[in-house]
C-alpha cells in the first residue's frame, strides 16, 4: 500500500512537472510571439515615423530652397531698382553740370546748320530756373551767328538742357535732362543688369 501511495504520489508528481512544463513551454512561446509582434509593430511604426520625417524634412528642405531663391530674386530686382535709380540720379546731375550755355549754343548752331533752312525759325525750350542764366546768354550769341533771334520759351516740365525745334519742318530735339537720362538708362541699364545677374 505504501509502494502504491508512493507510486501514485511519484505519478502525480511527474504529471504535474510535465505539465507545469508544457505550460511553461506555452508561455513562454505566447511571450515570444507577443514580443516579436510588439518589435514588429515598434519598428513598423518607427519606420513610419522616419519616413514621416524624411518626407517632412524634404519639403522643408524644398521650400527653404525655394525661399533662398525667391529673396535671391527680390535681392535682384530691388538691386537693380536701386541702382538704377542711381543711375537716373547721376545721368541727371551729370545732365545738368554738362548743359551749360555754351554747350547748349554748340548744340543749337550745329542743328540749325543742318536743320534749318530759315534761322529765323529756331524755336528753343528752356527750364525755367535757366531764363536769367542761359536764356539771355543764348538770345545774344544766337543772335550774332545765327543773325537771327531764336523763340525761347520757358517750361518746368524738365530741370536742365533744352529743346530746339524749327517752325519750317517737322525737325524736334529733345536734349532736356529727362530725355538724355533715359537715353543713358537705356544703353547703360541692361549692361548693368548683366552685371547684377552674373
Amino acid at each position: 500500500m505504501a509502494e502504491d501511495i508512493q507510486g501514485l504520489l511519484e505519478k502525480i508528481h511527474t504529471d504535474g512537472i510535465q505539465k507545469a512544463e508544457t505550460e511553461k513551454a506555452a508561455i513562454i512561446a505566447s511571450a515570444k510571439e507577443e514580443a516579436a509582434r510588439i518589435i514588429a509593430a515598434a519598428k513598423a511604426e518607427a519606420e513610419t515615423y522616419t519616413n514621416k520625417a524624411k518626407q517632412e524634412a524634404e519639403a522643408s528642405e524644398k521650400k527653404a530652397a525655394e525661399v533662398i531663391r525667391q529673396a535671391a530674386r527680390d535681392t535682384v530686382i530691388a538691386l537693380k531698382a536701386d541702382l538704377l535709380a542711381k543711375l537716373n540720379n547721376v545721368a541727371h546731375a551729370c545732365i545738368a553740370d554738362a548743359m551749360t550755355p555754351e554747350m547748349m549754343e554748340q548744340l543749337i548752331l550745329e542743328m540749325a546748320k543742318t536743320y534749318a533752312a530759315d534761322t529765323g525759325s529756331v524755336e528753343l525750350l528752356l527750364p525755367q530756373k535757366e531764363q536769367d542764366k542761359a536764356a539771355t546768354y543764348l538770345k545774344a550769341k544766337l543772335l550774332e551767328k545765327l543773325k537771327a533771334q531764336p523763340v525761347i520759351n520757358l517750361t518746368n516740365d524738365f530741370n536742365s538742357g533744352l529743346q530746339i525745334s524749327f517752325r519750317d519742318s517737322d525737325v524736334y530735339f529733345d536734349f532736356s535732362d529727362d530725355a538724355l537720362a533715359e537715353i543713358i538708362c537705356r544703353f547703360v541699364g541692361p549692361k548693368l543688369a548683366a552685371v547684377i545677374k552674373g
